[in-house]
């Protein structure tokens, strides 16, 4: 019975002197150059959040902040230098006070953050951090809070950007997106046999692709056609299926993929028919931080029917080119009177 109220009392002063090792903190609203007065106030409460979460800090929240200030008679008030932090953290009876500011310059923005001693009134320690972009800036804000918390910069500028970019395109990787257009190429049939021997096909394609990650599904639905005399050929390929692009992060890179489609054939000395086909395909992706994308592709195509007299398979190398773009939130495509077709 004595062990454990012994016990007891050891955790009971642990947690109390946890407790009281936290230091209270007040984060005032950050300055903004360059951002508008909500995105600062915004930042402010995530860096609020943020320090708070380490647990090195109680931070004072925003509203408790703005009672004891009023009860002062301070109604309206911005702090963003050492002196008004001592004087107003001091009346609000915290040991530190945070003032900050965010800059922007092109998409890039800073935030600069100092840690004042309301007792010496002088800054014990000061960083600054950049995002690519305002999405990005709450990683910027955590990594800070860190800092401010451990009383440990983080490294060089140059490797702070770096990691930034690097945050920012593992997010661009994992997220996924849809994607629509429409492309153009040429068709070169492989054999006498293939395709009633015509020497090339005209191509038409609409694709709808749904990206996540370094993976593809590719819905296509087109249009080939070709003649040579009184021999004439018109194809409407429906195709699905799969590529792998090699590099997520340059906006130029190879992709390998593979499908199946049901192809409907017709034309002068050929009878109708339904074909099954099977692809194999290779090309470059490019454009892929932008909101469309250029796709150059190289497409085997294996179509298994004998509607073209002389062989059960026609075989054709294709060049495509295709040209799409990202669904906006809330965007509808193939609209017509009748109404979207999504």
């Amino acid at each position: 019975m004595r062990a454990r109220f012994v016990l007891a009392l050891l955790c009971t002063l642990g947690l109390a002197a946890t407790v009281s090792a936290q230091e209270k903190a007040a984060v005032f609203d950050f300055s903004g150059i360059g951002v508008s007065p909500e995105t600062a106030t915004a930042a402010s409460q995530i860096f609020r959040n943020e320090l708070n979460a380490t647990g090195k800090f109680t931070v004072v929240p925003k509203s408790d902040m703005d009672t004891t200030l009023a009860e002062a008679n301070i109604t309206e008030y911005t702090c963003f230098a050492i002196a008004c932090a001592a004087e107003y953290g001091y009346i609000i009876r915290v040991d530190k006070a945070i003032i900050g500011t965010l800059t922007m310059l092109g998409e890039r923005v800073t935030a600069e953050v100092s840690l004042v001693s309301v007792v010496r009134k002088e800054v014990e320690f000061a960083d600054t951090f950049s995002a690519t972009s305002l999405d990005d800036l709450s990683m910027a804000l955590r990594k800070l809070a860190r800092a401010v918390a451990d009383r440990r910069k983080i490294e060089s500028e140059v490797t702070r950007f770096a990691i930034t970019e690097e945050e920012t395109r593992e997010a661009r990787r994992k997220k996924s997106y849809i994607t629509s257009g429409a492309g153009f190429g040429v068709g070169f049939p492989l054999g006498s046999d293939s395709y009633l021997g015509l020497g090339t096909l005209k191509n038409l394609v609409w694709v709808l692709r749904y990206e996540a990650g370094q993976s593809i599904v590719e819905n296509s639905i087109g249009l080939s056609w070709g003649s040579g005399g009184e021999r004439k050929i018109t194809i409407v390929p429906w195709d699905i299926g799969m590529r792998y692009i090699f590099n997520r992060e340059s906006d130029f890179a190879p992709f390998v993929g593979g499908g199946v489609g049901l192809h409907f054939i017709a034309g002068q000395d050929v009878k109708g028919d339904q074909a099954f086909a099977l692809h194999l395909a290779a090309g470059l992706y490019a454009f892929q931080s932008y909101d469309f994308r250029l796709i150059v592709e190289a497409k085997y195509t294996a179509l298994l029917t004998d509607a073209f007299a002389g062989s059960d398979i026609s075989q054709q190398i294709g060049l495509m080119i295709t040209i799409s773009r990202k669904f906006e939130p809330g965007e509808h495509r193939g609209c017509l009177s009748g109404g979207c077709l999504f």
